[in-house]
């Protein structure tokens, strides 16, 4: 076990290891310099997802096509292609699936399903641990996380601003894959680039504000623990939404309780404001006391 983990951690670590004076800008930078010229060698690779995502939001969306398919066969697909989700929710769904994707089938070609999902058992002792560090702070950034997460949910599970349209069970797999996939990177350990991404941004604040971090690690596992939470606490309002919810044709009049739509952002906005509020009152005590 510990041997696959310890790979699955190295295998991507020289452009997530800090290097002297690296900043946020500085890392973005590279990075974007190293896919620009990466390009040209993926052109064809990248014309062909290009294809397959024309394909299937053709096949699945324009009516001509979908309405001739039965449903037991369209719906399902519909549904775990992100067909009826917005434009930025289908960017980050296609994105996901050719990259974060075909490394998981990668590595369960190479390993099996067994080893290849270990990342995700791992989850459970760091989280643990990350807890007994921070204490009572890991409480409050779980409700910052959780309150984004729920929040982030609701959009990803809408089509724009269609108010017969607004969080739905057919657009909510992007959400599910949003969080599995940062469960499972963070499993793999503390070289992933959300990991470096946090290291950096904090420094970078700090540095900016001549204040000293004491972000760490932990702060990381809680806080993104927190955002795979409320993504999937979208689930339960999704169903309360299909109930009592939306836009309905009731006794020949339209009814409309939308809020009930928009539950995730207001529940979500009450737990961020909740957190951030609890995390100065918890600093101010602390200062108090010293």
């Amino acid at each position: 076990m510990d041997n696959f983990l310890d790979k699955s951690r190295t295998e991507d670590s020289s452009s997530t290891l800090a290097k002297p004076n690296e900043t946020l800008v500085s890392w973005l930078l590279s990075l974007g310099k190293s896919g620009i010229k990466s390009i040209p060698q993926m052109a064809k690779v990248l014309g062909i997802q290009l294809g397959i995502v024309f394909a299937v939001n053709l096949v699945f969306w324009w009516e001509g096509i979908a309405d001739h398919i039965p449903n037991f066969i369209k719906l399902p697909i519909v549904f775990l292609t992100a067909t009826r989700n917005g434009i930025v929710s289908k960017t980050i769904y296609w994105a996901i699936v050719f990259s974060f994707g075909k490394k998981l089938l990668s590595r369960i070609k190479s390993y099996g399903f067994r080893k290849t999902f270990l990342p995700i058992v791992r989850l459970v002792p760091e989280l643990k641990l990350s807890f007994k560090a921070l204490s009572t702070k890991a409480i409050y950034l779980m409700l910052i996380g959780g309150g984004i997460g729920l929040a982030a949910a609701n959009y990803f599970a809408s089509y724009g601003t269609d108010e017969l349209k607004i969080n739905k069970i057919d657009k909510y797999f992007v959400a599910i894959l949003i969080s599995f996939t940062i469960s499972y990177l963070l499993g793999e350990g503390r070289r992933h680039w959300i990991f470096k991404f946090s290291r950096l941004s904090t420094s970078d604040a700090s540095r900016l504000l001549r204040r000293e971090s004491t972000y760490t690690d932990e702060h990381t596992y809680i806080l993104m623990s927190g955002f795979v939470t409320g993504l999937l606490a979208d689930a339960p309002l999704i169903f309360l939404n299909s109930k009592i919810g939306g836009i309905k044709y009731i006794n020949g009049s339209f009814r409309d309780n939308l809020f009930v739509s928009y539950l995730g952002y207001y529940i979500g906005a009450a737990l961020l404001v909740a957190g951030i509020v609890l995390l100065i009152i918890l600093a101010f005590t602390k200062r108090k006391k010293a």
